[in-house]
């Protein structure tokens, strides 16, 4: 029997090493790496864990034992909530040193090409858990604790922006720090200027700091790569506007109109900007299409002493006629008839409206 087990002994230690011929070890780390693999397969992850640190010890860029240890502590990660940052941590390292070592064997074959697909997948899975437990403690509260955890997600994976966009809105929104924030996001955009999500992050920052100048060369930029980004055009728009260029926000403006011609944003927006060019027709035009669309009390008002202004009366009767119809208990919009009725010499309907106007007193 002693001789049987001797013979078992050597048959297995010679499978390990022609199993992993790239991979050195001692005749106890074959031991060991054989011992981690069986509990492994057994998803005994405790003791396979012990053995494959010994393997580690054996030889710390053992790929096969690297790649387990991540793939422990990436399933123990979701067993302990309370530790799964640091689980997650250790994961993504495993998985990085593993391809770092798997992408320098010499012939990769396409078991190892599949392998090295497989633990990037699980290395982006480790950051993306790791990142969301972030947001968690933001969203929580605790907001040193977020930052503390976006920075670690910055400094695993130097070329994801996410975290520094995160923590670029907490030093801007929560620390009310508008340097560092600022600072951030330059250090991100000089890394990656042409990242979509970052221009339109950079726009953003600049337009609500009302440094409308600044962001407008952002939102452009967006504009060229994304021509049908309705909210990039509206934001574009309105910092022409502040900007006093209303020409050019008229022209941002219709591509958005263009596209949805019923957008209550832009159709309000273009009222605005008509008005800003002495384009009153334009900007009746856009009430019209606002009122399609919608019953608005402001709306109503609005259009009424426009077309009041404009001495249009037929149409102001028709609108401070649906201006009544909407809220019966509104005198402006009877008096507005009335006015309207007198204007165009209609007494029936100036006799009727008087009435109304009476009882309401």
């Amino acid at each position: 029997m002693k001789h049987l087990i001797i013979v078992m002994l050597a048959i297995l230690l010679g499978l390990t090493a022609c199993a992993a011929p790239r991979q050195k070890l001692t005749p106890q780390g074959n031991v060991n790496l054989k011992t981690a693999n069986v509990y492994y397969a057994q998803q005994n992850v405790e003791e396979a864990m012990k053995y494959y640190s010994l393997v580690l010890e054996d030889n710390p860029e053992h790929a096969l034992a690297l790649r387990r240890v991540a793939d422990i502590n990436l399933y123990n990660g979701e067993r302990f909530s309370d530790r799964a940052v640091e689980l997650n941590k250790a994961a993504f390292e495993g998985y990085d040193k593993a391809i770092r070592v798997t992408e320098s064997f010499a012939n990769l074959k396409e078991d190892d090409h599949a392998d090295l697909r497989d633990m990037r997948k699980r290395r982006t899975s480790a950051w993306t858990r790791i990142f969301t437990a972030a947001e968690k403690q933001y969203e929580e509260g605790n907001t040193r604790v977020a930052m503390d955890i976006f920075e670690l997600t910055s400094k695993l994976d130097p070329e994801r922006i996410e975290p520094l966009i995160k923590l670029k809105t907490i030093y801007q929104k929560d620390l009310k720090d508008d340097a560092k924030a600022e600072e951030i996001l330059q250090k991100i955009y000089a890394q990656d200027p042409e990242n979509l999500t970052l221009l339109q992050e950079m726009g953003i920052f600049y337009l609500n700091k009302k440094d409308y100048a600044a962001a407008i060369p952002f939102f452009e930029k967006v504009k060229q790569r994304e021509p049908l980004n309705v909210n990039n055009l509206l934001n574009l728009s309105y910092c022409y506007f502040e900007l006093e260029n209303y020409e050019k926000a008229r022209e941002n403006n219709q591509f958005v109109l263009n596209l949805e011609p019923r957008n209550t944003d832009a159709l309000t927006d273009a009222k605005y900007i008509a008005y800003k060019l002495n384009d009153n027709p334009g900007a009746l035009g856009y009430l019209k299409r606002l009122l399609e669309i919608r019953d608005d009390d402001q709306d109503y008002q609005e259009i009424c002493f426009l077309l009041n202004e404009m001495q249009n009366y037929t149409d102001l009767i028709t609108y401070a006629e649906k201006w009544y119809q909407y809220d019966e208990t509104n005198k402006d919009a009877v008096r507005l008839v009335i006015l309207g009725a007198q204007q165009t010499k209609n007494k029936t309907l100036e006799t009727r409206y008087t009435d109304i106007l009476k009882k309401m007193q």
